[in-house]
């Protein structure tokens, strides 16, 4: 069961990738454009939140199930000692918690707005900041541990 969530857990966020990247176009485009806000706009938002926090709960289940985590957890002293292990207990959840939070404020604060340009701006600023903070935590081997790129 660990092996299939790892996978999924992998693959998923290629997708979320993806989606981000279609949601960060869109909303650039449509602020640049003063395009007007859509449902179709909307959806886009939605589905990415939603994928997101599928990714987080994912993470978190395989955060408190998985042997490994369960290894560095049981020796926090040690594991802080460490970097990769340092990475898996504290700074990937950290990174990724913190990435959820500003994406869903964002989401939030855009349904408040009642200007269309003030809502892409929005968007555009909050999934950047996210998807930054995504692409700094996912274990690319670049500047944290090294994973597979695919499982």
């Amino acid at each position: 069961m660990i092996d299939l969530m790892i996978n999924l857990h992998s693959w998923l966020r290629w997708l979320l990738l993806i989606i981000f990247l279609l949601v960060i176009f869109k909303s650039y485009t449509g602020w640049k454009s003063a395009r007007i806000y859509t449902p179709n706009d909307k959806k886009w938002n939605t589905i990415l939140i939603a994928c997101l926090h599928l990714q987080a709960v994912i993470g978190l289940i395989l955060y408190i199930t998985s042997p490994m985590m369960k290894s560095i957890l049981s020796d926090m002293g040690g594991s802080m000692k460490n970097s990769e292990s340092r990475f898996w207990a504290v700074e990937h959840i950290t990174g990724m918690i913190v990435a959820v939070v500003i994406a869903q404020l964002g989401s939030i604060k855009i349904k408040k707005i009642s200007v269309d340009n003030d809502k892409f701006r929005t968007a555009f600023i909050y999934f950047t900041i996210s998807l930054l903070i995504i692409l700094l935590m996912i274990p690319f081997g670049i500047w944290n541990v090294d994973r597979p790129l695919f499982r």
